[in-house]
C-alpha cells in the first residue's frame, strides 16, 4: 500500500528537481551568466535517446544504447583531453 505513494513521491521529487534545474539554466542564459554551448552538452543525452527511441522502439533498449553511446563519447572525448594536455595544443 505504501510503495506506489512511496514511488510517486518520488518521482514527484525528480520532476520538481528537473523542472528546477531547466528553470534555473534558462534564467541564467537570460541573464548571460552561461554560455548557451556549455548549456547545450546536458542536451546531448537526451537526443541519442529520442534517436535511439525511434530506431529502436523500446524504451529500455534505447536507455542501454544512450548509456553506452554516452560513456563511448565520453571516454573518446578523455582520450583527446589527454592527448591535447600532453601535446599542448
Amino acid at each position: 500500500m505504501y510503495v506506489p505513494i512511496a514511488i510517486t513521491i518520488m518521482i514527484a521529487l525528480v520532476a520538481i528537481g528537473i523542472l528546477g534545474m531547466v528553470g534555473f539554466g534558462i534564467k541564467n542564459i537570460i541573464q548571460g551568466k552561461q554560455e548557451v554551448f556549455k548549456l547545450a552538452v546536458y542536451i546531448v543525452p537526451a537526443i541519442i535517446f529520442a534517436i535511439s527511441y525511434l530506431i529502436l522502439g523500446a524504451v529500455t533498449d534505447a536507455a542501454i544504447l544512450t548509456m553506452l553511446i554516452t560513456m563511448a563519447i565520453l571516454a573518446v572525448m578523455l582520450v583527446l583531453t589527454g592527448i591535447r594536455t600532453t601535446f599542448k595544443f
